[in-house]
């Protein structure tokens, strides 16, 4: 591959044009005033100056993707996300009293076609949502964040705990450093790809949101002029396009981001599955680990590995079917 295409491949550009790209449409008629004078200062082309734009932007946003995945995940600015976390809850609890209704004492070959429709239905809709080990002894799923994004990242952040009983968030590097070059690259790749989405929703919530201000101002300054305090290029009819076109690109990259991250998700649970062993012999041979946090959970998991042989089946919950007697989970959100 040659050097200027390994440049447009990579990961990194990946995260900073699609958000810049987005940025610059909803904010170049700000700036487009100042293009000429730019241009007779450094001598560049407008085509140049709408470049370093997106660049600009975009590096912006990537620079703060930490705390834009905590906001869609429910950590940081908690009041934007809490009533899709209260409809997510009442969501999974409505699909799991549905299977308890549908199942009763019966296993899944014992029910109806049509009941096993509604369950396969039920469960590929669940699957977006982490298990969790009930005080009866069966793995349920339950809504460990507020939105489905975060719901699905929650998935494979959660999964090996959930399957093997140590700390997966914790472990991450470790797994992917024991994985060969290809899986890992795969990875790299799907999971950046998904962060871009991700990173241009939330570029479309900033212009929606701007925008939505700027219509404001206008408003208020036709009601009361002393009130203005500064001109900008771009008219309310300029301003109301934009605030949609903000608006739409949020909502759609945040709904073709869903099956982005499930995709990773589910290359990372199988990476966490193929460098298990390789993992456990790391963990059980480490001798000198690097801090205090590292040394606990490496005992916690020797001890674990002790008191537990490695089943052949992982605990299937008794009220769902196997994988090999659904269908494929879908890829919509």
């Amino acid at each position: 591959m040659k050097p200027v295409e390994d440049v447009f491949s990579s990961n990194a550009f990946r995260r900073v044009v699609l958000p810049g790209i987005v940025l610059t449409a909803g904010f170049h008629p700000f700036v487009s005033g100042r293009i000429p004078t730019l241009t007779n200062l450094y001598g560049i082309g407008p085509t140049a100056a709408i470049v370093a734009e997106i660049i600009v932007f975009g590096l912006g946003v990537s620079s703060a993707i930490q705390w834009i995945y905590y906001v869609y995940e429910g950590f940081r600015l908690e009041w934007i996300t809490a009533p899709a976390g209260r409809i997510a809850r009442a969501r999974v609890e409505r699909s799991n009293e549905r299977l308890n209704q549908i199942y009763g004492e019966r296993e899944f070959d014992a029910l109806e076609p049509s009941e096993q429709a509604s369950v396969t239905k039920i469960y590929e809709d669940l699957l977006d949502f982490p298990l969790a080990m009930g005080n009866d002894g069966v793995a349920r799923h339950f809504a460990e964040r507020p939105t489905r994004l975060g719901n699905i990242i929650a998935t494979y952040e959660l999964y090996a705990g959930s399957r093997y009983g140590i700390d997966g968030t914790f472990f991450w590097n470790h797994f992917l450093n024991l994985a060969g070059d290809t899986s890992r690259k795969a990875f790299d790749d799907a999971y950046a790809f998904a962060e871009s989405l991700v990173l241009a929703s939330f570029a479309g919530a900033i212009v929606a949101l701007v925008h939505l201000i700027v219509l404001i101002g206008f408003g208020v300054g036709a009601l009361n002029q002393s009130l203005i305090f500064f001109h900008i290029q771009p008219g309310p009819a300029v301003s109301a396009w934009l605030a949609l076109f903000g608006l739409f690109v949020w909502l759609w990259f945040y709904q073709v981001s869903l099956p982005a991250h499930r995709t990773a998700g589910a290359m990372f649970e199988a990476i966490v599955d193929g460098v298990f062993p390789k993992f456990v012999e790391w963990a059980t041979a480490l001798r000198v680990p690097p801090s205090d946090e590292t040394i606990k959970k490496v005992e916690a998991l020797n001890e674990y590995l002790k008191n537990l042989d490695r089943p052949s089946q992982t605990t299937r919950r008794a009220w769902l079917p196997s994988s090999g007697e659904i269908d494929e989970p879908r890829d919509g959100a």
